[in-house]
């Protein structure tokens, strides 16, 4: 089962086996982890870097069932062993993550933000108020580009988005009409955000997730001014 890609390596865990492995289809190059912890049937996975580099770390994370704590467990190349950290968690679930600025951006299903540094092995909630999604299945993704952090949360059974930015500096969560020309490449296991693509692909969403491929802005016309789901990437 693959969780996260990044600059053409993907983090994969096989869920038979307390195993994760990092696998680069265009090199065949592989990395295989260390055995996880009794809880890597729950966990999900992320790293910050390719494993080459010595800025990578893999983090695997979950909710620990019997306390409500929230376990995170980092491994760096090199190392026999993850490195277990476990935290007090207040029942909040946290189901999705993001690499940026050396820390982990976490996202909660009550709509919290979190960060994970892994140099200082810290854990803090971040005072922004949480994020409210429009439906309880609304798909929500995280991302990052250049630093930012993007929240996206698409209503069920609508091409509609609504789409914000993390305003780091007064800690709140700002919504975006216009992402001028960014694209934005949204599935469960990971999203991404890229600039500079072609003229027919900027402020457009790629979503896909429940098995369900959708593709906004492909018409021959130009959107509407007020869609937001053609206009946004």
């Amino acid at each position: 089962m693959s969780y996260y890609s990044r600059d053409g390596w993907v983090l994969a865990k096989l869920s038979t086996r307390m195993y994760s492995l990092l696998f680069n289809p265009f090199t065949n190059k592989l990395f295989c982890l260390p055995k996880e912890s009794v809880y890597h049937s729950r966990s999900r996975l992320d790293f910050s870097a390719t494993p080459t580099s010595t800025r990578c770390v893999v983090i695997s994370y979950a909710r620990v069932p019997t306390t409500e704590d929230f376990l995170i467990e980092t491994w760096r190349l090199g190392e026999d062993t993850w490195t277990t950290h476990r935290f007090e968690n207040s029942f909040r679930g946290w189901d999705k993550c993001v690499f940026s600025n050396g820390v982990f951006y976490f996202l909660s299903t009550c709509g919290c933000l979190g960060v994970f540094d892994p140099c200082e092995a810290t854990w803090n909630l971040l005072p922004v108020k949480p994020f409210l999604f429009p439906e309880p299945d609304s798909p929500v993704f995280i991302m990052e580009h250049e630093g930012d952090i993007f929240v996206m949360c698409s209503r069920l059974n609508s091409n509609n988005h609504i789409v914000f930015k993390l305003n780091m500096k007064h800690n709140v969560l700002e919504e975006k009409r216009d992402l001028g020309g960014l694209t934005v490449f949204a599935s469960v296991p990971g999203s991404f955000i890229r600039a500079c693509l072609s003229a027919e692909e900027m402020n457009r969403i790629y979503p896909s997730f429940t098995n369900l491929h959708l593709i906004f802005g492909t018409s021959s016309h130009h959107p509407p001014k007020n869609n937001l789901s053609c206009r946004v990437a």
